[in-house]
């Protein structure tokens, strides 16, 4: 940020006094932004819970706005290999006017492992299941609307497609679609579950990932944890990505007649996002070129301002 004073006196005595006032700007504005996050989460009440099925159990973040609503609650579905509070800031700021809830994946975050089979239909099973569970549903207070990033797109899409009742809309975001050689080459380089690691060197990749390579924008205590997540995930990702590149999403695309929207930030997954949507019968996409990388932490309030007019507009 440049300032530019226009002050008598020396030289000098001009330059520290526009560094003093450079840094009551920046603190002022350092000030400003963290009461907009916290006036955001004071919107808002956050409580996590259990859901138990035969095999263990699904972790869940949950926000409810502070004022009452009427509005579909919206389900999050995490990008591998972190937990559901990976949309902590977009819960805050979308679950204003609506429940918010974001489940951890089996084996991720605080969820317990899945020992059986492990495809994306069974994912989505369980995600339904926990759902079901929770009261949502036909048979409940009615269905839900689903946003996905990245490997959660896939998640989203699926469940929307086995469990159509149980959802209203759905809101894709970086979507994983490779054409079958790369994705077969994926497959083979992230899906096999590795014995646990006894040298740091093995979480090198992960810290670099989450740290080092991060958007500047994202604190470093948001990418510590980051770091975290993915290192405790050590042998619970590679299923996740087993399911998501084993998926046949070029066949199960066409199947999902629910209203989505695809928000497509000009990162990797750019092509590949319009790739996917151009399948979809169904959709909106909105190109979004200043988002890139760690956009649900920079930009949860840009993401939201996105979602929730497509949410409120009717079917």
């Amino acid at each position: 940020m440049t300032t530019h004073c226009q002050l008598s006196g020396t030289r000098s005595t001009r330059h520290r006094v526009c560094q003093q006032l450079t840094r009551v700007i920046c603190l002022a504005l350092l000030a400003t932004e963290a009461t907009v996050a916290l006036a955001a989460e004071a919107d808002v009440r956050f409580a996590r819970s259990y859901v138990s099925h035969d095999w263990g159990q699904i972790h869940v973040l949950t926000s409810h706005p502070v004022g009452a609503s009427r509005d579909i609650p919206m389900v999050c579905l995490p990008p591998n290999p972190y937990s559901g509070n990976y949309y902590r800031l977009f819960m805050a700021e979308l679950g204003s006017d609506r429940t918010m809830l974001s489940l951890d994946y089996p084996g991720l975050g605080q969820s317990d492992v899945y020992e059986g089979d492990f495809s994306m239909g069974t994912l989505a099973d369980v995600m339904a299941e926990s759902l079901y569970k929770l009261g949502y549903g036909p048979q409940g207070s009615g269905p839900v609307d689903l946003c996905g990033y990245h490997s959660g797109t896939f998640v989203a899409m699926e469940l929307a497609i086995s469990h159509p009742a149980l959802v209203r809309k759905v809101v894709m975001v970086g979507i994983p679609y490779f054409e079958l050689p790369e994705r077969q080459e994926l497959w083979e380089r992230l899906s096999e579950v590795k014995p646990w690691p006894d040298a740091h060197v093995a979480t090198q990749a992960d810290w670099e990932f989450a740290v080092e390579k991060r958007n500047k924008s994202v604190t470093l205590e948001r990418a510590y944890t980051n770091f975290l997540e993915s290192a405790r995930a050590w042998q619970g990702k590679p299923r996740i990505y087993n399911a998501v590149f084993r998926y046949p999403a070029e066949d199960r695309a066409p199947l999902l007649s629910h209203s989505t929207l695809v928000l497509n930030p000009h990162a990797d997954l750019m092509e590949h996002s319009r790739a996917l949507a151009a399948l979809l019968p169904n959709v909106e996409v909105v190109e979004l070129p200043d988002l890139q990388y760690g956009i649900f932490d920079v930009a949860p309030e840009k993401l939201a301002a996105r979602v929730r007019p497509f949410l409120k507009a009717p079917q």
